[in-house]
């Protein structure tokens, strides 16, 4: 409490004897009296300057003011408390005295003691709420710091006071705050309102305090987490109050949530993560380190990264390095570098290193990330081989090739010497490619790679130009030389293959190129040595040949000849031409074989013999094919035998053409287009077709169900097993001409085509017999059992024109070579 001699008053008293007799005793008590004053107006202009401890008021004053209105002023203004001295105690004046807030109402007369009595407990009054207001002042600025907010729920009222930091939940009301609990709940999240509401209702039925963690309803400023800390208090009339300290730790949990992805990440990176401090010192490290170096990270923890890693990192040290890193505005850097692991082999990693900086901006620590980049390194060595060698052989391929053959000319060059060029290509492959399969055809491929390889000096360059084209590129430019090496090339490709359960044998054709002789840069070499590769195929295969001038002459004409066919199906300069099949036993024409000719504008008529092959060569005979069997459909639509029936077409069918995916639906669209009835077609095909068994049983099963037959061409030249001609439903065989050029003279030619006769006949086939040219050979082929045949004898292919003249004026082919005869 304070002493007499400290406390400082003053008086408000308008009258004046009173107040000098009021003031008198009071300092007889020893209080001092710093101001003494008669009105409202004039305490108000001197109580900021005498700064008085406790002011005595009269309730009637001079003046406008009151002294309850003047003690209400001071209180609002300056809270310093005020005992009123007054003659006036009626309910209405008390009432507004109360209202006042005053430290002590005294009714006059009083007694000084009765005054002293009150000045000291209203003076022990205001030291009190002081102290309390200094504590609540302290409280307030501690919630200020930590940003809390404080609610008290009372139940039974259903009221809840708030005050503090609660915009997270009131967002801009001004606090404190009083709403009902209903109006507060309705704050919450609606996915954590009934947890909360539980939790409140089990907090204040227990004595203990309680942490709650919720989410606040969405609003403009987004849903907050809040941390609430509550407890139930009891009061005096055993109403029980929950009080709780509310935390928006949305920022806090928002980075907590960071931190656990942030670990997540280096924990389950596939980079590895090492964390150093300023002098280099591994820190901590994640799984991906351990990983990758083979170190674990407690044992790595405290040593330099760089040495224990063994980093080679470009000809900076270490040291200079990081201080130049640090030294960076951008404080970043990535690069490759080697390493080594534990066990000390050495690897490439690509590695970035960013700084951290601590508040005052200085380097703290480095974090350094790397990813073993030896499996990208092996993947760009494949990479780099796979451009520069084929994938199915191993072999150089052309980019390669045209690289070995320009440093060749460069060294021919200046050394003045020379080097050969031969150029493979195999025969006859693309019919094991279409009949067997691709597989077989690329483990062909894959074997021819490997004779040659093996055949071949250390020094000599073989590559794969694609398909089944390959070149060699040797060192020596004798002719005689270049012979032997044809020659032993030629034997290795043509020993026998043994793939998918057969015994396959293949030919191969070169071509040779001298350099300089036949070129100066590698197009030349390559045009020369491509020419007499098709010289060679030309001349019978399974040879070679060097290149001259005259076969570029050819080679233009073969290009000639390609380019100008294409031209030729699309601007209809071909023409089909029709050579009758008779029957043998009464010289009557029942089918015709389509045979196209060419008319070329420049080069004339030209035979099939040259542009054929041409045609399968360049992938030309697939269009060439489809126009025949169309031209021919519509042009014999109509045209029947002696009997009235529908003449039977025949139309040749490459291996290409027939393994096609869409053939069975050409041949059918086409039927369907021309009108013509599919029980008189007949296509043929060879027997090299027949090698891919499976695939033509369902071609020819297809082809069967429209109605078409089927037929071998120039059967007993080629491959037959006589298990295919069992399983497969064939219709007719064709016996080459070469088996009937002889007869009657040749024994063993009769043999043969007795042998084939009792084979259809057992196999429940017709025969017809090619090349027949003598009435002799026409009339023992039919006592041996061929019905039908065709040749010169009856006919030569003859136009569309010929062949309606001829069915309308001729019905006994056989009438011609009686005549002759």
């Amino acid at each position: 409490m304070n002493s007499v001699k400290s406390v400082n008053l003053m008086l408000v008293e308008d009258e004046r004897v009173v107040a000098f007799d009021l003031k008198n005793q009071l300092q007889s008590l020893g209080y001092r009296v710093v101001a003494m004053v008669g009105s409202g107006e004039q305490a108000m202009r001197s109580i900021a300057d005498a700064g008085p401890d406790l002011v005595l008021m009269d309730i009637h004053l001079e003046g406008a003011m009151d002294g309850i209105e003047t003690a209400s002023e001071i209180q609002a203004r300056h809270q310093i408390p005020i005992i009123y001295l007054t003659a006036y105690a009626e309910d209405e004046t008390l009432h507004r005295a109360l209202a006042s807030r005053p430290f002590g109402y005294l009714v006059k007369p009083w007694d000084i003691r009765e005054l002293h009595a009150s000045i000291q407990m209203a003076l022990a009054r205001r030291e009190i709420e002081l102290a309390v207001e200094r504590s609540e002042l302290r409280l307030k600025l501690a919630m200020d710091a930590a940003s809390l907010g404080v609610i008290e729920w009372l139940p039974k009222a259903d009221r809840l006071h708030g005050e503090g930091h609660l915009d997270m939940l009131f967002d801009d009301r001004e606090v404190p705050i009083e709403e009902s609990w209903e109006s507060f709940l309705a704050r919450v999240d609606a996915g954590d309102r009934s947890s909360f509401a539980a939790a409140l209702e089990s907090a204040l039925a227990s004595e203990h305090g309680h942490g709650i963690e919720f989410r606040t309803a969405r609003r403009n400023t987004g849903p907050h987490v809040i941390e609430a800390r509550v407890k139930a208090f009891r009061n005096a009339n055993v109403e029980r109050r929950l009080v709780g300290v509310l935390q928006d730790v949305t920022e806090r949990r928002q980075m907590e949530d960071r931190l656990r992805q942030s670990s997540v990440v280096f924990d389950t990176s596939a980079e590895a993560i090492v964390i150093v401090d300023a002098d280099r010192r591994i820190v901590c490290a994640n799984v991906a380190f351990e990983r990758i170096t083979g170190y674990g990270v407690i044992e790595a923890i405290g040593f330099d990264a760089d040495v224990l890693l063994r980093v080679q990192r470009g000809t900076q040290d270490n040291a200079s390095f990081f201080a130049a890193l640090a030294a960076e505005s951008e404080g970043y850097w990535q690069g490759e570098v080697v390493c080594q692991r534990h066990g000390g082999a050495r690897f490439p990693a690509w590695q970035s290193i960013s700084v951290v900086r601590n508040a005052a901006g200085q380097p703290s620590h480095f974090v350094i990330a790397f990813s073993d980049v030896s499996g990208m390194h092996a993947a760009e060595e494949k990479l780099r081989h796979l451009a520069h060698h084929d994938p199915l052989t191993g072999l150089p391929n052309r980019l390669l090739l045209e690289d070995r053959l320009d440093q060749a000319i460069e060294v021919a060059r200046r050394q003045q010497q020379g080097f050969m060029l031969l150029f493979l290509d195999l025969d006859s492959f693309k019919v094991v490619n279409d009949t067997l399969g691709h597989s077989v055809g690329d483990e062909l491929l894959r074997i021819v790679a490997g004779r040659l390889r093996d055949s071949l000096r250390g020094s000599d360059t073989i590559a794969r130009l694609g398909g089944d084209e390959f070149v060699i590129l040797a060192g020596d430019n004798t002719a005689e030389y270049a012979a032997d090496l044809a020659k032993k090339i030629l034997a290795t490709v043509h020993a026998p293959f043994d793939l998918a359960g057969e015994r396959i044998t293949v030919s191969g054709s070169i071509g040779i190129a001298v350099y300089p002789d036949h070129g100066g840069d590698r197009h030349l070499l390559m045009r020369a040595a491509d020419i007499a590769m098709y010289s060679a195929k030309e001349a019978g295969r399974n040879r070679y040949r060097f290149y001259s001038e005259d076969m570029a002459e050819h080679s233009n004409e073969r290009l000639i000849i390609e380019q100008g066919l294409r031209r030729a199906i699309e601007e209809d300069q071909l023409v089909v031409h029709y050579q009758p099949q008779v029957d043998l036993s009464n010289g009557r024409i029942f089918g015709v074989e389509a045979l196209v000719r060419w008319m070329h504008p420049e080069l004339g008529m030209i035979p099939p013999t040259r542009f054929i092959p041409i045609a399968e060569a360049s992938g030309v005979i697939d269009s060439l094919g489809h126009w025949v069997l169309e031209r021919a459909c519509r042009e014999i639509l109509g045209l029947c035998d002696a009997s009235g029936r529908q003449l039977r077409l025949a139309v040749n069918v490459s291996v290409r053409e027939f393994m096609r995916e869409d053939f069975v639906g050409a041949v059918r669209d086409t039927l369907v287009a021309s009108g013509f009835p599919a029980t008189a077609l007949e296509l043929e095909i060879t027997e090299s077709t027949l090698q891919a068994h499976e695939r033509s049983v369902v071609i020819i099963g297809e082809l069967k169900r429209l109605g078409v037959s089927i037929s071998i061409d120039d059967f007993g030249t080629g491959y037959s097993s006589l298990s295919v001609l069992r399983d497969l439903p064939i219709d007719l065989i064709k016996i080459d001409r070469s088996f009937i050029h002889h007869l009657p003279e040749a024994r063993d030619e009769i043999a043969i085509v007795e042998a084939v006769v009792a084979l259809a006949a057992s196999l429940r086939m017709e025969i017809i017999v090619e090349g027949i040219e003598r009435p002799e050979q026409s009339e023992l082929l039919q006592r041996l059992g061929c019905g039908g045949g065709q040749g010169y004898l009856f006919s030569r292919p003859i136009t569309h024109a010929a062949l309606v003249d001829m069915l309308a004026t001729r019905t006994d082919m056989r009438v011609v070579f009686r005549d002759v005869a």
